[in-house]
């Protein structure tokens, strides 16, 4: 089956991630302050306060940008990827980009085991992997495919050049994991009650853990 761009077409979800990622920066992250503990308060990843129960931060950590220049990266990034949201529905759009941020900073836990981290990076390369594996499964035309093999390259040079100062881990696992989720949507599971009854669940868990975040105090000493 062969996806058509629709340039009209609404995306919901991909406005919502990105309004509350500017509210959560703007907002949440001005009151507990841009320190390391400060981005700890609105929900950042730290591997040790994951082992120790506040699994919350998986997912919060997405919403949590630690400069201007992060958001403002990532945020366009975003906007330039609503274009998934069209080609393979809402609800499969709120799954990929869930499920992919979190298997991002899971991932990223063995390779940066004291580092407070956060940004939608991880989530946004799932949306890139999805691009990716649309393009390697012959649903654009052959000069998409390669324009989006030279994104990926630049990528994993920025990545390389900056080991140690950006989660390339949550990159990677980010796009490998989108990539999957659409070869299940696009070759085996179309059943659109299913991807809405999980999309729901990513909502509802999202949901959850930014809450979380707000009310969960810092352990004595952070």
């Amino acid at each position: 089956m062969q996806f058509r761009m629709a340039g009209g077409d609404p995306v919901p979800a991909g406005w919502t991630f990105l309004v509350l990622n500017v509210a959560w920066y703007v907002l949440v992250e001005s009151a507990t302050g841009r320190s390391a503990t400060g981005l700890l308060r609105a929900g950042a990843m730290l591997p040790p306060l994951v082992q120790q129960g506040q699994w919350f931060r998986i997912l919060s950590a997405m919403f949590v940008h630690v400069s201007p220049v992060h958001i403002l990266v990532n945020m366009i990034s975003l906007w330039t990827l609503f274009i998934v949201e069209r080609l393979l529905t809402t609800p499969f759009f709120i799954v990929l980009y869930v499920i992919s941020g979190a298997i991002g900073n899971l991932l990223s836990m063995p390779f940066l085991p004291n580092a407070v981290s956060g940004g939608a990076s991880g989530a946004i390369f799932g949306l890139f992997g999805a691009m990716l594996a649309l393009a390697l499964m012959g649903q654009f035309p052959p000069f998409v495919r390669n324009q989006l093999l030279i994104v990926l390259a630049v990528n994993v040079v920025i990545d390389i050049s900056n080991l140690g100062t950006i989660g390339w881990i949550a990159h990677l696992g980010g796009m490998i994991s989108g990539a999957l989720l659409t070869l299940i949507f696009v070759r085996y599971v179309r059943n659109r009650p299913f991807w809405i009854g999980v999309s729901v669940v990513c909502c509802i868990a999202t949901a959850v853990s930014l809450i979380y975040a707000l009310v969960t105090p810092l352990p004595f000493g952070l």
